[in-house]
């Protein structure tokens, strides 16, 4: 009987843990999808031209061409739970100073590049802990309905997202919708805050250098017929968007 009631207690707190997880990202993911409405129609608001919103597309796209694999790498080697509530700190404050700058009135466009640079590269970061963190929270049975709470909160904010920056873009400016944004990402951080869980459960590393942990990774990617479909589909989705 104690056996069955520890047992209960331990699911308990893990499900209580995996909300906490769950509630600060879908309140960040519907943040991001505001900006992700917003941001657009920034850029051509200050410019005018489509060439300007092809830029900062392409500094979005970039960080994952020139980081993504070496970042990946690199979070596993650092306190994964401290390196995300750090990356979403740094998420609002980049973000957050977009509309700080349109108040002062000296936003530039060219800062709006950097922005979107920097902040994919720190979401990069962020999503390579991610992998990590849903299978330190959850039971290895629980990780289908997990990963799948996870995909429909971030479904669900896609869509709820610009209908909701639709509606209050009538209302209020469109840099003042991003400051939604600068703080879901601290309600994020704060979530992350309260979990007890480490996102490095008893992991023990033997030292190697982050080139040959990329190199490994290619290879097994390449290697591996489903990974490198997928790899290759989900690389072409990222370009079309």
């Amino acid at each position: 009987m104690q056996d069955n009631n520890t047992t209960s207690r331990q699911v308990s707190r893990l499900n209580s843990d995996f909300w906490k997880y769950w509630t600060g990202q879908t309140v960040s993911n519907l943040g991001s999808s505001i900006t992700l409405f917003a941001l657009p129609l920034l850029v051509y608001k200050l410019t005018g031209s489509a060439l300007n919103l092809g830029i900062t597309t392409a500094a979005t796209f970039l960080p994952y061409l020139l980081f993504g694999l070496i970042l990946g790498a690199w979070t596993d080697r650092v306190d994964r739970k401290r390196m995300m509530i750090s990356t979403d700190i740094a998420r609002a404050l980049i973000i957050a100073s977009i509309p700080l700058l349109a108040f002062l009135g000296i936003l530039p466009i060219w800062w709006i590049y950097v922005v979107a640079f920097i902040h994919a590269t720190l979401t990069i970061c962020f999503e390579a802990g991610e992998f990590a963190a849903i299978p330190s929270l959850v039971n290895r049975d629980d990780l289908v309905t997990a990963n799948g709470r996870i995909q429909a909160s971030y479904s669900g904010a896609s869509i709820v997202g610009p209908l909701l920056a639709g509606v209050l873009v009538t209302v209020v400016p469109l840099t003042a919708l991003m400051l939604i944004d600068a703080l879901s990402f601290l309600v994020s951080s704060f979530s992350l805050m309260l979990i007890r869980i480490s996102f490095n459960p008893g992991e023990k590393r033997a030292p190697t250098r982050i080139r040959s942990d990329v190199f490994e990774g290619l290879r097994d990617v390449l290697s591996h017929p489903v990974l490198r479909n997928i790899s290759t589909m989900m690389a072409l989705v990222t370009l079309v968007d």
